[in-house]
C-alpha cells in the first residue's frame, strides 16, 4: 500500500528512536527489547546509558544501539533529600542534551518514550522538534508508584507534551485520564512477553511438585509473601518452590532478606533462587502452579500473561492489569494482595485437586486476546501511524 493509499494520505512513521533510561534487565525493559526483535516494521533505534544486559542481542536484529545518555542517580524519584532530587533533575536534562546530539533523535520521524524517566528526556531533548513523541505507560500514574518528585516531573515536565500515549492495561491508562489532553491518541496494548506460540492443549501433572514465581527481586512484587505461604503450606514435605529473577540496584538488601525469611521459615533446603532466567517459557513449564504475589495493584504482570499463555495453573492477586485478564475460577484464582495466608489456602487448594488445576489450565488456554510478540509489534505499528496520520509526520533522511 502507498502512502496515499493510506487513510488521510501519510505513510506509518519508518524511523522511530526509542528511548529507555536504563540498559537493565527490568520488565520495561526487557518489554522493549522483545518488541524490537521481533522484526517490527519500522527502522528501529535505540537510545540509553551503558550498562546492563537488556538490549545486547538487538544489533544482531537490525536495531542501532547507541549508548549515549548518562545513567540516573539511584532513588532520584523517592528520595526526601532536596539535594538528590535536584541532582536526579540535573541528569535528566544532561541527558535530554545527550539525547538531542544523537544522530538516531535528528533523523527519527517519531520517538517513542519506554519509561516516565525516559518520557522526561524525551520531552525535553523534542521541543521545538517536529518528530512526534510517543509516552509509553508502564506503571501506575501516581505518586505511590512514581515517588513524589517522579510523579511531578513526569506530569509536568513530559506527560503535557505527548503526541500518543500506549498503556499497557486499561489500569495503568485509567490512572492518567485527568492529565491527559481531550482528543490525545491512546490506546492500550499489551507489553512483548516472550510469547510465540501459545499452550492449547494442558498438561497437567498428576501431583504438585513445584511451585514457582518469575519476576525481579523486588519488594512489591511479593516474594516474601510467596515464601511465608509456600512455608505454611508445603514445609516439611516434598514439595519445591522455585524464585526466577534477580535484584537490581538497591534491591540486593531485599535478596538477602529472602534467604533469610527462607531459612527462618524452615524452608531453606526446599526453594531454590535461580538468579535471572532468559528460558522464562520453560521455567513455567518446569512448575505445576505459577503464583504472582505483588503487594500492591500490577500495571499489567506479564508473568499473568507468560502463565496464561503456557496454559498454567495459576494464582495471582487482585488489582491491576491482573484482574483485567483473570476471572477467578475460569483461568486462575486471585486472592488479595500482601495475605501470605490467602496464597496459602489458594496454593493447598491447588495442591489438592488435580481436576482444579486441569480445569483452570484449560480456561488459562482458552484466554482470549494474549498477543504473541510479532502480534503486539502489528499493533505498536498502527498506532505509531495513528499518531503520525494525527499530527502529521516529518520526512527526514534516513539513518
Amino acid at each position: 500500500m502507498s502512502a496515499a493509499d493510506r487513510p488521510g494520505g501519510e505513510a506509518p512513521p519508518t524511523r522511530v528512536l526509542h528511548v529507555s533510561h536504563t540498559g537493565h534487565r527490568g520488565g520495561a525493559e526487557l518489554a522493549l527489547a522483545r518488541l524490537l526483535a521481533a522484526a517490527p516494521p519500522w527502522h528501529a533505534g535505540l537510545c540509553c546509558p551503558p550498562g546492563g544486559a537488556a538490549f545486547d542481542a538487538l544489533p544482531g536484529h537490525g536495531v542501532t544501539v547507541e549508548q549515549r545518555l548518562p545513567r540516573l542517580p539511584i532513588g532520584g524519584t523517592r528520595s526526601r533529600s532536596p539535594l538528590l532530587a535536584a541532582r536526579y533533575l540535573a541528569t535528566l536534562r544532561a541527558a535530554a542534551h545527550a539525547l538531542r546530539r544523537s544522530p538516531l533523535f535528528d533523523q527519527a520521524e517519531l520517538i517513542h518514550a519506554n519509561t516516565a524517566a525516559a518520557a522526561i528526556i524525551s520531552a525535553l531533548a523534542n521541543r521545538g522538534r517536529p518528530a512526534r513523541l510517543v509516552i509509553h505507560l508502564r506503571d501506575l500514574v501516581t505518586p505511590e508508584s512514581l515517588g513524589r518528585f517522579g510523579y511531578a516531573a513526569f506530569t509536568r515536565l513530559a506527560l503535557l507534551h505527548a503526541d500518543g500515549v500506549i498503556a499497557n492495561s486499561h489500569a495503568t491508562l485509567d490512572s492518567a485520564s485527568d492529565r491527559l489532553p481531550a482528543g490525545l491518541p491512546r490506546t492500550v496494548l499489551q507489553s512483548p512477553s516472550g510469547l510465540h506460540n501459545r499452550v492449547t492443549e494442558p498438561a497437567v501433572r498428576p501431583e504438585v511438585r513445584a511451585i514457582g514465581m518469575v519476576g525481579r527481586l523486588q519488594r512489591w512484587k511479593g516474594q516474601h509473601v510467596f515464601l511465608r505461604a509456600f512455608a505454611d503450606s508445603f514445609r516439611g514435605t516434598e514439595v519445591r518452590g522455585y524464585l526466577a529473577g534477580a535484584p537490581l540496584f538497591e534491591e540486593t538488601a531485599y535478596a538477602q532478606e529472602l534467604h533469610a525469611l527462607a531459612a527462618e521459615l524452615g524452608v531453606a533446603e526446599q526453594v531454590t533462587f535461580l538468579g535471572h532466567v532468559d528460558d522464562v517459557a520453560g521455567f513455567i513449564d518446569s512448575v505445576d502452579v505459577l503464583v504472582h504475589a505483588s503487594i500492591k495493584p500490577e500495571p499489567l504482570g506479564q508473568t499473568v500473561l507468560q502463565g496464561l499463555a503456557n496454559a498454567k495453573p495459576l494464582i495471582a492477586t487482585e488489582g491491576g492489569g491482573p484482574s483485567e485478564w483473570i476471572r477467578s475460577g475460569v483461568n486462575g484464582l486471585l486472592v488479595p494482595p500482601g495475605r501470605p495466608e490467602a496464597l496459602a489456602a489458594a496454593m493447598r487448594k491447588l495442591a489438592g485437586s488435580r481436576e482444579l488445576r486441569l480445569e483452570l489450565a484449560t480456561g488459562a488456554a482458552r484466554t482470549a486476546g494474549i498477543l504473541s510478540d510479532a502480534e503486539c509489534a502489528v499493533a505498536h505499528a498502527a498506532f505509531f501511524h495513528e499518531v503520525a496520520r494525527a499530527a502529521g509526520s516529518p520526512q527526514r533522511g534516513g539513518w
